[in-house]
């Protein structure tokens, strides 16, 4: 997500009181040992393995034979307790939807192929829709709403340790009529168009899921809508019309990796799409017709950047992780400029047509590309691991395509920043849920540039490669320490000042600004 405007300063305020982070890690000076580079495509089956290497381990360890236990609602998240469930991992989504623009309902079946880390007599998924049938493994299974936003799923059997299982979920509702935590409201009409798109949260508006980025799978969705709409989401568009109806057409967009639950989307409307094969990419971009035709160009124009930004992003980040590109852009009023959708950013129209914000915007989000899609949260606290790194992204670009240096940038935020007080106290390890989309984009990309001064371009390049390229839900912690492993500087009175500290750091070379 991103919010370029230059003028937006440092905030005002400090952490909210919402419950603090980890215990900091202790950091150990290493031998810097180079590590291998994990392949950008790869078959879906095996990017699955990838991500679920973990699961075979930690089903083993639970002990034969013991009693099947009700799976946790809440996944344990710091910031979003509730988020995510507990006692199994999911691997794929296989998401079908209709919706009726006359009456704005929502009605679905979701098949969901998970596997089970411990015994388990109920699990949770995250729906805020009705349910109205429930099968686990074939059989029927008992449901039971817990709060606004879960359904408690007990199966005719507990499912074994260690076994994969699959529910299919049916549903419905009138998704624009619900609001979730915070006020969201992410599921929006504006004009005949209709978004469901958001941060952290927006899946739970149309299908049921494990709904936490630390739990990403495999997405397969099909969207019915009447003849003459688009349907529109992430993946790759296998087919637009099934065929089968005269006055529908379904829409089935396959993921080939896995992405988080926030990090899908659905736009149906009236849309003008390009698409086509670049750098061997397919790509689609999509733009709303109810912006002008002059307002339309230029969107297509700042979209058909993407694939050149990409080549520049592959040389700082390595290969561009996934096999699809693209935009879209809506009418709606987005409350943000840019979202990284897995594949296929949504981007505000107002703002992807202003020339001053466009190509770092865009730049910013095909940066998450590699920096919290690829790589994903563990915790919505570890949000500067996904922010800092976009928005430094965007300043490595101008460099690159000679713009502003990133050298440059930081010594005139710092100088901007440094008698604020309330800018630095939104710390970087834990800024508190209201402050998760604040001062990250301005002291997140400050603090990696002054890294990249300590660390030297050779061992901060492979800090970034290494990180991204290698595909999984890790903390800010893990950053840390990989990022200690491959120097053999002590870093911690670095992340002191530049993560940890709640003044500005001190102009001195051991935090970059000397």
């Amino acid at each position: 997500m991103s919010s370029v405007d230059p003028r937006w300063g440092p905030p005002t305020g400090g952490p909210d009181g919402t419950p603090g982070r980890r215990p900091a890690y202790v950091y150990v000076l290493a031998v810097v040992v180079p590590l291998a580079l994990v392949a950008a495509l790869l078959l879906p089956l095996g990017v699955a393995a990838v991500w679920r290497r973990a699961l075979p381990e930690a089903a083993s360890r639970t002990q034969a034979g013991a009693p099947a236990v009700d799976g946790s609602r809440g996944i344990g998240d710091p910031y979003y307790p509730d988020a995510g469930n507990g006692g199994y991992d999911v691997s794929r989504y296989q998401v079908e939807v209709g919706f009726d623009p006359a009456d704005e309902r929502l009605s679905g079946t979701t098949t969901i192929s998970a596997r089970a880390l411990q015994g388990l007599h109920s699990f949770v998924l995250d729906l805020r829709l009705d349910v109205s049938r429930v099968v686990v493994d074939g059989a029927e299974a008992g449901l039971a709403r817990e709060g606004e936003a879960d359904w408690r799923i007990t199966p005719a059997e507990p499912v074994v340790a260690g076994s994969d299982f699959t529910v299919v979920v049916t549903y419905a509702g009138t998704p624009t009529e619900v609001t979730g935590e915070d006020g969201a409201r992410p599921f929006t009409r504006t004009g005949e168009e209709w978004l469901v798109a958001g941060e952290p949260e927006s899946a739970a508006w149309w299908f049921p899921s494990n709904d936490h980025p630390s739990d990403p799978a495999l997405m397969d969705v099909s969207i019915r809508v009447p003849r003459g709409l688009q349907a529109i989401s992430t993946g790759r568009l296998v087919s637009a019309d099934s065929g089968t109806e005269d006055r529908f057409d379904t829409w089935h967009w396959v993921s080939r990796q896995p992405m988080a639950t926030f990090l899908t989307f659905m736009a149906i409307g009236s849309f003008t799409l390009q698409q086509g094969v670049v750098d061997g990419l397919p790509y689609v971009y999509a733009v709303t017709d109810q912006v002008s035709a002059a307002d339309q160009r230029l969107a297509f124009q700042a979209l058909q950047t993407s694939a050149a930004k990409v080549r520049v992003l592959a040389g700082l980040f390595g290969p561009y992780p996934f096999t699809e590109l693209g935009g879209v852009v809506p009418k709606a009023d987005l409350p943000f400029d840019g979202l990284e959708t897995q594949g296929r950013p949504v981007y505000k129209a107002s703002s992807i047509v202003d020339p001053r914000y466009a190509d770092e915007l865009v730049t910013h989000e095909l940066a998450h590309m590699w920096f919290g899609d690829n790589v994903t949260v563990r915790e919505w606290n570890d949000i500067f691991d996904s922010e800092a790194y976009a928005s430094w992204a965007a300043w490595a670009w101008a460099e690159k395509t000679g713009g502003a240096t990133a050298q440059s940038r930081l010594q005139s935020l710092f100088d901007r920043a440094e008698g604020s007080d309330d800018f630095w106290r939104v710390t970087m390890i834990d800024p508190g849920r209201r402050n998760m989309f604040t001062t990250v984009y301005y002291r997140g990309p400050m603090a990696l540039q002054a890294l990249r001064n300590v660390m030297g371009d050779a061992a901060f390049t492979r800090l970034n490669t290494q990180w991204a390229q290698d595909p999984g839900s890790r903390s800010l912690e893990d950053w840390m320490a990989e990022a200690q492993s491959l120097t053999t500087t002590d870093l911690q009175p670095f992340f002191q000042a530049w993560i940890h500290g709640r003044d500005a750091p001190a102009r001195t070379a051991a935090n970059g600004l000397g």
